[in-house]
Formats: C-alpha cells, sequence, structure tokens
C-alpha cells in the first residue's frame, strides 16, 4: 500500500525526536564559506562533501590538476577519477543537488533504496570514517506532522531494540534548514551490514532451500519475539525487509510502520498500512487494531515466498477468504509438516494462528538446516583457530635446531630427504636398516623420525613399536613412508602410532610440509607440557603453604589457572572473555541444581567451588593442536577432525600426568582432568572421545558442556552470525535431542535468565 510520506519543519510540535543523542557536529573546514562563485571543489571540500584531510593528502600534481580545471563539470570529473567522489555523490552535485549530501556528521556516500518512511543511504562518519546507513525524510511541499512523527517512531523503535537479528541504531539528528535551500531533513543512523535483501535473493537464485528458508525465518521469528517483548507489532514483514548477510544472518529491516503502544496520534483508526500480499486481513481493514499476529501472518507470507518465490496473495480480499495457499502445491516434495505449519501462521482468522512469534519459532525447529561443523571447532564447543608466533624454521622452539632421523633402505631417499631437510635448518642423521634405526633411536633423542615401511633386518612397522616403547623423545612424531601399501595397511600404521603417512614417490614440497606439520605439532604439545609444569610448581607452592592466608593462595593459585587457560584461549580472536562467563554459567548452573533432589547428594558448597576454579582448564589439550588444524578456513576432512577431537585426550593426559606426580593436588586435578577429557561427551553416547552415554559423563563435564555450548551459540565467529539468547535456549533444551542431560535441562531452563544477564554483563 502507499505510505504517507512527509517531511516537517522543526518548528511543528511532534512527538520526542530521537532517543539516541546526535554527537555534536565538529567543523570539518574551519575557514570562512567560500563564495558562491568560488571553483566547485572548494566549495565541496568547505562543506564537507570532499573530506578536507582526503584533499590536503592528494599528491600536489592532482590537485594541481583538479585546480586547473576551469568548467565545474570537469573538476567534478577529475574528483571522481581520483576517487574523492562517488558515482552518486557526483550525479548529485552535478545536477546542482549537493544539499543533503552531508547530515550532521555524516557524509552520504551512494543510495541504497527507500524504506517505509524515507530514504537510505550508504554514509560514513566524518571523522570516524566508518561506514553507517543513514534513513533520511526529504520534505514534501507541505509540511505532515504525522509523517514527521511516523519517521521519529521508527528511529524510537529501532533505539532500544538489542538483538542480533535486528539492524542496531547508532545516531539520530536533524540537519539543520538550508534557508531558501530547504527544510530541515531529520535522520537516523544504522549499522551497515552487507548483503542483499530476501527478495533479491530469490530473484537471483530462485527459491531457497527448505533448511535455509527456515533458517531465515527462524531468525526473524526471533527478532519479532524482541520487538513485541517492547511492545511493537512490525506491521511490514516481507522479503524486502529481511536483509540476508554473507556469513547467514538474517536482518530485520524498516521499522517505518511499527505499531507502538501509544502510537493513536499517529495512526488514524481505519488507516490502511502494509504491502499487499503479506499484510494481514485484519491490517487492511485497520491497521491501528492489529495485534503481534498480524507479524506472524506476515512472517508465514515471507517465509511462503522464500520456498516458492512467489507472494501467497495477489489482493487483500484474496488474503481474506479462503483458506491460504498452499505451498507444497509449487513445490512438490515440502515437507506436510511444514505446509501445515505454513497455513497456520497465514491463517485470515488470527484466532487460528500461532499466538506468538515463539511458538512459530517451536513450529519451524524440524526443518531447520542442522548447524554446520566448521574448520576449526567442533559441534558444539569453541576450538577456533587462532595464530600464534612460531618458532623459526627448523627450530626445536628453545633455540636448537630439530634433530630428523631418516630411515630408507634406499640410498638416493635418505640423500634427497636430507638435503631438502638441511635447507630447511633440521639437523639430519641416516639408518639403513631397522636395527640401525632403533639403535640411533636409543643413543639420542629426535625430534622427528622419517621412517620407511619396507626395511631389511625388522620393518618399519616394528621399528614403530620400539620406538614408541621407548618413549625416547617426549612426543617424537613418526612419519612413515610407503610405496606400495594399502589404505588398510596405511590405517594400521596410524593405528599403531605414526603421525602422518607419504606415499612414495613425493615431491620436496610435499615432504618439507608435512614434516613441518609435525613438528608443529610437537612444539605445541611441548608448550603445553611446560604450561602445566608451571602450573605445576605454582599449584604446589600455594598447596603446601596453606595457613592463615588459604583464601588468598587460592586466589592466587586460580588466576593463574585462568591466565594459563587464556594462554590458549588468545590464539583466537573470536573469544573475548570467554572463560569469565563460562565461570560463571557454571556456578548460576551448579548451584541451580543442586536444589534439585536428583543432583543434590553432589553438589555441595565445596564442588562447586572447585567446579567454577577447574573450568577454564577445558580446552587446555588444545594447545597441542597444529595451527594447520586450528588455522584450516574449509571443513576438517575425516582425519583432520579426528586430530581436532584428540584435544579432549592430549588435555586430559598431561592434566592426569601432573595427578599422578604430585598427588597432594588431586582433588583440584582428577576434576580439571574429567573436564578436559568429556566436556564433549553426548547424552546419548554420541559424543567423543569415549562415546560415554547417561551418568557414565562425569557431572562436572556434563554441567561444563552446557555452559560452553551456550558461550559457544551466542558469540559470533567467523564461521556463523550469533543467536539471540531465545534462539540459544530454543536450540539447546528443543533442538539437540540427545546431547545434555535431560534432567540438566531441566535446570538451565530454570536458570537460563542469568546465563543471559552474565553473557552481557561480560562483553556479550
Amino acid at each position: 500500500m502507499d505510505r504517507p510520506v512527509g517531511r516537517q519543519p522543526s518548528r511543528y510540535a511532534v512527538p520526542p525526536t530521537t532517543v539516541l543523542p546526535a554527537l555534536p557536529t565538529v567543523p570539518v573546514y574551519p575557514d570562512p564559506p567560500p563564495p558562491a562563485n568560488a571553483p566547485v571543489w572548494q566549495r565541496l571540500v568547505a562543506q564537507g562533501v570532499v573530506p578536507p584531510e582526503d584533499w590536503d593528502a592528494l599528491p600536489p600534481a592532482d590537485r594541481a590538476k583538479v585546480e586547473g580545471e576551469r568548467a565545474d563539470a570537469r573538476q567534478i570529473d577529475a574528483l571522481a577519477a581520483l576517487g574523492l567522489l562517488t558515482d552518486y555523490q557526483a550525479n548529485r552535485v552535478r545536477a546542482g543537488r549537493t544539499r543533503g549530501l552531508v547530515l550532521g556528521n555524516y557524509r552520504v556516500l551512494d543510495r541504497v533504496g527507500a524504506g517505509g518512511m524515507g530514504v537510505v543511504y550508504r554514509g560514513e562518519h566524518r571523522r570516524l570514517r566508518q561506514v553507517v546507513a543513514i534513513k533520511a525524510l526529504h520534505g514534501v511541499a507541505e509540511p505532515n506532522p504525522r509523517a514527521l512523527g511516523r519517521f521519529f517512531v521508527e528511529v524510537r523503535a529501532v533505539a532500544q531494540l538489542k538483538h542480533p537479528n535486528i539492524v542496531t541504531a547508532i545516531d539520530a539528528g536533524e540537519e539543520p534548514a538550508g534557508g531558501t535551500d530547504g527544510p530541515p531533513i531529520p535522520y537516523f543512523v544504522m549499522e551497515f551490514v552487507p548483503g542483499r535483501d530476501l527478495e533479491q535473493a530469490v530473484t537471483a537464485a530462485g527459491p531457497l532451500g527448505v533448511p535455509e528458508a527456515c533458517h531465515v525465518a527462524h531468525q526473524i521469528a526471533d527478532a519479532l519475539l524482541e520487538a513485541h517483548r517492547h511492545g511493537l507489532v512490525h506491521r511490514d514483514i516481507k522479503p524486502s525487509n529481511v536483509l540476508l548477510t554473507p556469513d547467514g544472518q538474517a536482518k530485520l529491516l524498516d521499522f517505518g510502520l511499527a505499531r507502538l503502544p501509544d502510537e493513536g496520534r499517529l495512526t488514524a483508526p481505519g488507516v490502511r498500512l502494509g504491502t499487499v500480499g503479506y499484510m494481514a486481513p485484519e491490517q487492511a481493514r485497520d491497521a491501528h487494531a492489529v495485534d503481534l499476529r498480524a507479524d506472524v501472518y506476515g512472517l508465514g507470507c515471507t517465509l511462503f515466498y522464500a520456498l516458492t518465490g512467489k507472494a501467497p496473495f495477489a489482493d487483500v480480499a484474496a488474503a481474506a477468504v479462503g483458506p491460504p495457499p498452499s505451498a507444497a502445491v509449487l513445490r512438490p516434495g515440502l515437507p506436510a509438516g511444514l505446509d501445515t505449519a505454513l497455513g497456520r501462521m497465514m491463517a485470515a482468522d488470527p484466532a487460528h494462528r500461532y499466538p506468538t512469534a515463539e511458538a512459530a519459532m517451536r513450529a519451524l525447529l524440524p526443518y531447520l538446516r542442522p548447524a554446520p561443523r566448521p574448520a576449526a571447532v567442533s559441534a558444539w564447543g569453541n576450538d577456533a583457530a587462532f595464530p600464534r608466533p612460531q618458532p623459526a624454521p627448523g627450530s626445536d622452539g628453545d633455540g636448537g635446531p630439530c634433530r630428523v632421523l631418516i630411515v630408507d633402505d634406499q640410498t638416493e631417499i635418505r640423500r634427497l630427504c636430507k638435503i631438502a631437510l638441511s635447507a630447511e635448518g633440521y639437523a639430519c642423521d641416516e639408518a639403513g636398516s631397522g636395527p640401525d634405526a632403533v639403535a640411533l633411536a636409543a643413543a639420542r633423542p629426535y625430534d622427528l623420525v622419517l621412517l620407511d615401511v619396507d626395511l631389511p633386518g625388522f620393518n618399519g612397522e616394528e621399528v614403530l613399536r620400539r620406538l614408541r616403547r621407548a618413549a625416547g623423545g617426549k612426543h617424537q612424531k613418526v612419519v612413515m613412508f610407503s610405496g606400495n601399501s594399502s589404505g588398510d595397511d596405511l590405517s594400521r600404521i596410524l593405528l599403531a602410532g605414526a603421525d602422518d603417512f607419504v606415499t612414495k614417490p613425493f615431491s620436496i614440497v610435499q615432504l618439507r610440509a608435512r614434516v613441518k606439520t609435525c613438528l608443529r605439532l610437537k612444539d605445541a604439545q611441548d608448550r603445553s607440557d611446560l604450561l602445566a609444569r608451571r602450573l605445576v610448581a605454582m599449584n604446589g607452592e600455594l598447596e603446601q603453604n596453606l595457613t592463615a592466608r588459604d583464601s588468598e593462595l587460592i586466589r592466587a593459585r586460580n588466576a593463574m589457572v585462568l591466565a594459563m587457560a587464556k594462554l590458549v584461549e588468545h590464539r583466537s580472536a573470536e573469544t573475548g572473555p570467554h572463560l569469565m562467563r563460562l565461570q560463571r554459567y557454571c556456578k548460576v548452573l551448579a548451584e541451580e541444581a543442586a536444589t534439585v533432589p536428583a543432583f543434590a547428594p553432589h553438589l555441595d558448597p565445596v564442588f562447586n567451588r572447585l567446579l567454577e576454579d577447574c573450568a577454564p582448564l577445558h580446552d587446555i589439550g588444545k594447545a597441542a593442536l597444529p595451527d594447520h588444524i586450528l588455522n584450516k578456513p574449509g571443513a576438517l576432512d575425516p582425519n583432520e577432525r579426528l586430530l581436532m577431537q584428540a584435544h579432549t585426550t592430549v588435555g586430559a593426559e598431561t592434566l592426569r600426568e601432573v595427578a599422578r606426580q604430585y598427588p597432594f593436588a588431586t582433588g583440584f586435578l582428577q576434576m580439571a582432568t574429567d573436564i578436559a577429557r568429556s566436556h564433549h561427551e553426548k547424552w546419548d553416547g554420541t559424543g567423543y572421545p569415549d562415546r560415554l552415554a547417561g551418568e557414565a559423563i562425569p557431572l562436572a563435564a556434563r554441567l561444563v558442556a552446557v555452559a560452553d555450548v551456550y558461550d559457544a551459540l551466542r558469540g559470533k565467529r567467523v564461521y556463523k552470525p550469533a543467536l539471540s539468547h531465545t534462539s540459544t535456549v530454543l536450540t539447546m533444551t528443543e533442538a539437540s535431542p540427545g546431547h545434555f542431560d535431560p534432567a540438566l535441562m531441566e535446570v538451565f531452563d530454570r536458570c537460563a535468565g542469568e546465563f543471559d544477564r552474565i553473557f552481557r554483563e561480560f562483553g556479550g
């Protein structure tokens, strides 16, 4: 439908114009304004259309080229060619319409589109140079107080909504009147979100897949749930108001037609607002009288479009008469349950629709796409990848060269390997038989052994077994050579303890890559041991000297634990204060669970405090993972996934070894070991590494798993958008059967609000 559009000089009495205070406009060009007949470049710099600092930064020859042009049109062309004007700005300047290219602290760069109550631009903060979206209400000949008031309804509505699926408000203001050049221009500023709207996406590539379409609708329903909590009804849910970002996030746009609780003075009874094909029948009769079920209707119509590429209704009369159309008719094979859910969302009678956006979210849960397994994370955890400083090539991390033993009965192979690796700074020794290899390995430690499968004396598998039994070097790596072994043979060799294999013939590049990968893993494991030794030293010193300063020393120990865990965590730029939140989630969950008879015998204050202290060590084993696994941008293959999952066993073995050597810390380290090893186990036995099921999973690990998954789902990652609190709770409680302890999920449901508070308080 046509929407009331207008502008209003500031003298008109309207509702409060902003919730967000506009930053004071800073004069960008402090000199007196140039005369009207000044060169166009000078006027544009004075107005701020061309940033003065960009003009001043031009090479003298480029400035002279612009200033040397006599005609305004040629100066504009020169500025555009130098990147000081966008095409949109240049066209506006050529047409003599420079007013509105600067709005307060913002420069308008391009026109993006038209919203419900104004024009949307891509802009830039004049000082911060931050790219933003700007919505401006441009004037009409006759002032319209209701149109101006409606514009600021959207400003207030967006400003109070904080949700990952709703565009974020940044600023608001009004560009002063320009005399005869025009009235004031109200505007508000939002985050600029790259992507295209749902209508554009479907037009360009056709209807979405069922999981993708339902995932989009689920996110928009979540956004509506947040709006409805604030008493807002959007009233214009349609494909062009759903923005899809490159990372799969859906953002709800354009609250220009939103109904506020006190909007009576802005929307007269009987007024029709909305868009034909997506507007609920009751909204067509009287937009003032609708409730949140009108948005559920618009959501159903939008999902129908995403699945079929067509609007469900041609006009308002068709929507009000008869049952809604079946999407399965236009798209055979659509799940019957989803078609039924769509029909209920689009029911003509509001009483027959889902009563809330949350009910619609629950209806869509069975059809959502499974959470993608990212390159450097497990399905639920926080195995994020992040770089750290590496030792020099060929170094063992302590300044000396890495020692490599090359074992092969072919002299030319040994020589090739030695030349290739010596050039990288590795110290290489050679052996031509199995017995010689064992003797050399017993005489001196090697960081890595290149071992042929077929050897005289005894074969490579026997050498491998003896090397592993002897344990001549901590974390010693073994890479096997093979020219004719089958896939089953190689799998057996890996299970016997080899770290990797290379198939003959191989290239020097391949050899170097495999060696470097294994040595990076060894270096990471050595560093993990160093962390553990420091932990033991600090822990032993503190626990042996507990006296009147017990509490202070315990806090010091826990601070050390947290610091060392952060050494691992900070390999990722994505996690933020994850460890602090994790501790607090565990505390809240354990204290709530202690009130439940099934858990009360196990959760006393000592256990709960120990859980809080140990939780940061849950992913300590990630220190041993190689960077090429952690940093891989694509999906992990099966072997890489197994290596990724090994962080649980590596972390647990490190802590268990510490506990064996220092029994005075058994309680603390035993719980830390249980958490490190078992926090990826699932209640139904499908987790890892031990496929434990039910109560066989240590209680501490079950508690940490809930906290860890919640924080992982709430956080934004390079491979996924952030989920809201509501979507996260629904995903965990209703869309993850078999993952968590059901009794613990009931406890989580009771205290989930505290999880949300913690997430927001500590950097969420």
